[in-house]
């Protein structure tokens, strides 16, 4: 007998087939792209790394580490004084922790502890030996010898960690910035970039556009032996706009310039950028290519938006500057720049910074010197001027609105 079958209570095939692949694509999380580089070896011998893309500078994810403060010392006014700060231009950790604070206003060197109590003054201002005159910055060379960059004395000063002075040696390139950007080697040299130009427009600046360029060049010091070399890395071409007014003369800003960026590599030669773009060198000292990293992060374009905040902005300052200001606007570039600075930290890492939109965080990338991408980090808090990183922590000064300068600490995970 024929018996008529009931209605199937569950998915048909076709609805299977759907539900298995939509499970399918659902619980495969999307890879980083990060994580499918593509490498090459160049006809020259050179390695090209590339990158679909990074991470975004406001992402999260397990990329990109956020580094928070765990240590803050520092004070506007107390009974010690040493734990007061007029200027902090460096900061050094050893590997027990102790912490090295330079401050350029006492031009002393102070010493603490891992928890921030201070323990010492090893280094003061002075004319004899361990003294200084002023100082812009500290480099610790492993845990016995810390170099001070004297400004007041023209030289560079090596005391121990009780501050007795080691050594002392002339400064190879006669001039210094806000804080010292100097660095040593694995081989025992010291280097410190220098520029050489003969066209300089000159002081008062003539009106308008002016166009200048400089051979720059990095020089060595061999610490034994007191041999001074030079590389020659190239040459940088530079614009200024000038204005003369009743009122007197100046320089108008030119926004999103692009620049080169040049670090010394401490393992040998040089880690090298131009910051309009996400594509990093290493070279070695003759200038031959060895490593190339390039990722594919997205332009960002100068917009009629943005010229027309730029006059505006400068025309509410100086009326009479109108005219001036609207040149400038069209002298922008097509695109802004994507990097900030390079540096390298104590366990030879390149760390990348990205330029970020006004009042948001500081945003770094690491290589290994192969480029090899290791994550990305994000700060935390507002470092004034550079950040040091030293045994898987980050140092760095900080000022509150008060203008009070405070020595902090980030631990990297």
């Amino acid at each position: 007998m024929f018996r008529h079958k009931p209605p199937s209570t569950g998915p048909g095939p076709a609805i299977i087939l759907v539900l298995a692949l939509f499970a399918a694509l659902t619980s495969c999380e999307p890879e980083p792209a990060s994580d499918n580089p593509t490498r090459e070896t160049l006809p020259s011998g050179a390695v090209l790394v590339r990158y679909p893309t990074l991470p975004a500078v406001d992402s999260v994810g397990p990329e990109v580490i956020e580094a928070r403060v765990d240590l803050k010392f520092g004070s506007l006014e107390g009974e010690d004084l040493n734990v007061t700060f007029g200027d902090v231009r460096g900061v050094q950790a050893a590997s027990d922790g102790t912490i090295y604070v330079l401050d350029e206003q006492a031009a002393e060197v102070r010493v603490f502890d891992s928890s921030g109590e201070y323990l010492r003054t090893i280094v003061r201002r002075g004319e004899g030996p361990g003294e200084i005159g002023s100082a812009n910055g500290i480099r610790l060379s492993g845990d016995t010898l810390l170099w001070i960059h004297d400004t007041g004395q023209w030289t560079i000063m090596g005391v121990d960690p009780t501050g007795e002075e080691i050594r002392r040696f002339a400064k190879p390139v006669m001039s210094y910035g806000y804080i010292w950007d100097g660095v040593f080697d694995g081989r025992g040299r010291y280097w410190r970039a220098t520029t050489h130009g003969d066209d300089d427009p000159g002081y008062p600046p003539p009106p308008g556009l002016s166009l200048w360029s400089e051979r720059r060049y990095y020089k060595s010091y061999e610490l034994s032996t007191g041999a001074i070399d030079s590389v020659y890395v190239g040459e940088a071409r530079f614009r200024s706009y000038g204005y003369s007014t009743p009122a007197g003369w100046g320089f108008l800003p030119l926004p999103f310039e692009a620049a080169e960026l040049i670090e010394v590599n401490p393992s040998g030669g040089f880690w090298r950028a131009n910051n309009a773009s996400y594509r990093i060198v290493r070279t070695g000292e003759g200038g031959d290519t060895l490593v190339v990293i390039e990722a594919g992060l997205p332009v960002q374009r100068v917009t009629d938006e943005d010229r027309d905040a730029y006059v505006e902005g400068i025309v509410d300052d100086s009326p009479e500057l109108r005219r001036q200001a609207e040149e400038v606007a069209a002298l922008m570039p097509d695109v802004k720049p994507l990097l900030e600075g390079l540096f390298v930290d104590d366990e030879g890492r390149l760390w990348v910074e990205r330029i970020t939109p006004r009042g948001a965080p500081a945003f770094y990338d690491q290589y290994s010197g192969d480029g090899d991408y290791l994550g990305s980090v994000r700060l935390a808090f507002d470092a004034a001027g550079p950040i040091w990183i030293q045994h898987g922590s980050i140092y760095a000064r900080v000022v509150d609105e008060f203008d009070v300068h405070y020595v902090i600490r980030a631990s990297l995970p």
